[in-house]
């Protein structure tokens, strides 16, 4: 597979395959959608995003579980409605955007990575609400699920045999690739550190796709960069793209 102007199966035009995590936080605030928007600019294929679950049910953006790191209030996301939500400032003039609408801004544009920040029982019904919302801006070709929170992915396939689905570890482990065949996931990320010849070859070889994070750093790149069928996630978007269009273009 080449992996520079190819288009993806799913018919986006594609430029730097790469996953611009929770956009372009370097730059702009996380989970946002100005920072989607540079991700787009840059011609990134991919977009990851963190969703939780606000208290009346609706699927926001966060990635910690409380909003006071990015946002001038403070407490847990679960304990706010969305309207409650929309009151506090992320960055100097942004509010805490849902999942639906950043699924309109990328559609047709880039494949999303939409991460469950699911913890256990911690957000109730988390996995239905964010279904509903792939069906109603008509997503499902163009977006994957996944989560640190094994059981929120099985949960997901319950409920849908369409949705794409994806596992989130630290390091690497072959105890996963049963599991991901029986319920039919085909995205496994893991630590660039943990790459190896090996475990490369066992995921294409299980037709799944490996998805490494951080990329960021020179040797993250270009240790990544010897698989060509590996996906990076990367926080520093402008430099992945010199270094990708520097090997690839």
């Amino acid at each position: 597979m080449k992996l520079h102007r190819l288009t993806s199966e799913r018919g986006i035009q594609v430029k730097i395959r790469g996953v611009a995590h929770r956009g372009y936080p370097l730059r702009y605030p996380e989970n946002t959608i100005s920072s989607f928007q540079a991700a787009y600019e840059l011609e990134f294929t991919h977009l990851e995003l963190d969703v939780h679950l606000s208290k009346d049910g609706v699927p926001v953006l966060m990635h910690d579980a409380t909003i006071d790191r990015m946002t001038d209030g403070q407490g847990w996301v679960k304990d706010y409605t969305l309207e409650e939500l929309r009151q506090f400032r992320v960055g100097k003039d942004e509010t805490v955007p849902t999942l639906e609408e950043a699924l309109w801004f990328a559609k047709g544009k880039m494949t999303v990575n939409v991460e469950l920040k699911q913890q256990g029982n911690l957000y109730p019904g988390l996995e239905e609400a964010v279904l509903e919302i792939l069906k109603k801006t008509e997503m499902l070709d163009q977006v994957f699920v996944s989560s640190f929170d094994h059981y929120a992915v099985a949960n997901m396939r319950r409920l849908s045999d369409e949705v794409e689905l994806g596992l989130i570890q630290w390091g690497a482990t072959p105890a996963v690739f049963p599991w991901m065949k029986e319920i039919q996931a085909t995205y496994l990320s893991l630590r660039t550190e943990y790459l190896t010849d090996e475990y490369v070859e066992r995921c294409e070889q299980s037709g799944i796709q490996l998805v490494v994070w951080p990329v960021n750093l020179e040797w993250q790149f270009h240790k990544a960069a010897r698989y060509p069928s590996v996906l990076c996630v990367t926080d520093n978007l402008e430099y992945f793209k010199e270094l990708y269009e520097r090997r690839f273009q």
